[in-house]
């Protein structure tokens, strides 16, 4: 069955916080990364590779909420590199897409980063 994304047009300022998960890269066959995206449009991700246990250096840009209300999309600020695009799913579950986020997702395992909880539990 395919992976949907769904949201209610966010905004940075309503969408912002940290999430955290597995993601792949060239590099690196499986990364723990934790993306904090900032309610004023700026972002972090952090990424560690789990077959060296090396960390890369973080990536800093903007991010914006594109395809009305249904993707994020990270721009770095000093790689030159295509955009990274997340579906956003109900909210609290961002899929790294390998296309568009228009289109499903197929199987989201080893791409996901899921909303984390701050220091009071809550979202």
């Amino acid at each position: 069955m395919p992976f949907v994304a769904a949201a209610t047009n966010p905004t940075p300022a309503t969408f912002a916080g940290q999430f955290f998960g597995t993601v792949a890269d060239r590099a690196c066959a499986s990364q723990n990364a934790l993306l904090s995206l900032h309610a004023d449009g700026q972002y972090v991700l952090q990424t560690h590779c789990q077959d060296d246990l090396q960390a890369t250096p973080a990536r800093r840009g903007r991010w914006s909420v594109t395809w009305n209300g249904t993707c994020v999309q990270l721009t770095s600020d000093s790689l030159p590199a295509q955009p990274l695009e997340f579906a956003i799913h109900d909210g609290d579950l961002l899929v790294l897409t390998t296309g568009s986020c228009i289109e499903p997702i197929e199987d989201p395992r080893g791409r996901t980063l899921r909303r984390a909880l701050d220091d009071t539990g809550n979202d």
